[in-house]
C-alpha cells in the first residue's frame, strides 16, 4: 500500500475533486492564467536591473506556487497544499514589499536580512503606501490566519488522516466524501486569491514604476 502510494499518481482520487469541483479549477485556471501573462509583461521589462528581477522572480515564484497548491489540494494532499498556500502568501506580500519604493525591504531580503516570516504582518502595515485595495488585503489577512495552522501539527494534522465519511485512516492522497465541505471551502478561498492575483501583479508594476 506504501509502494502504491509512492509511486502512483492518485488519478482515482483526482477524478472524485473534479468530478465535484471541475467548474472552480477552470474558473480558477483562466484567473491565473491572467495572472501568469501579467508576469510575463513584469518580466519582459526588468531592463537589466538585478532589483527588477528580484520582484519578478517572487512574482513567479507566487504564481506557480498557487497554481501547484491547487494541484495538490485536488490531488488529494490537503495538508500539503494548505502548507504551500503559506509560501504562496507569504511570496506575494514579499514582492509587494520589495516593489515600494520607500521601503527597505528589498535591499534586506538581498542580503538576507529579512525574516519572511514577517511578509503579511509588514505588508498590512504598509497596505496604503504600496497601494493593495481593500479587497485584496483582507484576502491576505484572511489567508495569514488560516494558513498559519498548516504550518504546525495540529488538530487538523490529525484530521486529515482519518476518514469521516466511514471508518478508517489515509495514507497518503484521499478523498472524503465526510469532508467535502472543507475541500469546498479550501478550493474557494483559492479561486479567490485567483481572481485578485493580476491585479496584485498590477499594484508591484505601479509601484516599481515609481522608482
Amino acid at each position: 500500500m506504501i509502494l502504491t502510494e509512492l509511486t502512483s499518481d492518485n488519478f482515482e482520487v483526482r477524478a472524485e475533486y473534479l468530478k465535484r469541483f471541475t467548474s472552480d479549477v477552470e474558473e480558477f485556471a483562466n484567473a491565473m492564467a491572467k495572472a501568469f501573462l501579467n508576469w510575463q509583461a513584469l518580466d519582459g521589462d526588468l531592463r537589466g536591473n538585478e532589483k527588477r528581477a528580484y520582484v519578478s522572480a517572487l512574482v513567479f515564484s507566487a504564481t506557480t506556487l498557487h497554481i501547484l497548491s491547487l494541484k495538490l489540494l485536488v490531488s488529494g494532499h490537503l495538508v500539503a497544499a494548505g502548507n504551500l498556500m503559506r509560501q504562496v502568501v507569504e511570496s506575494i506580500s514579499l514582492a509587494l514589499l520589495c516593489s515600494g519604493s520607500n521601503l527597505d525591504t528589498l535591499d534586506r531580503f538581498m542580503t538576507g536580512r529579512y525574516s519572511t516570516n514577517n511578509a503579511v504582518r509588514d505588508v498590512l502595515r504598509n497596505a496604503t503606501n504600496l497601494g493593495v485595495n481593500d479587497q485584496a488585503l483582507k484576502i491576505l489577512a484572511k489567508a495569514k490566519d488560516f494558513y498559519h495552522k498548516y504550518s504546525h501539527p495540529s488538530h487538523l494534522t490529525i484530521a486529515s488522516g482519518m476518514a469521516l465519511s466511514n471508518r478508517g485512516t489515509y495514507v497518503g492522497a484521499a478523498f472524503d466524501e465526510g469532508k467535502l465541505r472543507a475541500y469546498s471551502k479550501e478550493i474557494q478561498f483559492r479561486l479567490a486569491l485567483a481572481k485578485v492575483f493580476s491585479s496584485f501583479i498590477d499594484c508591484v508594476k505601479v509601484n516599481i514604476a515609481k522608482w
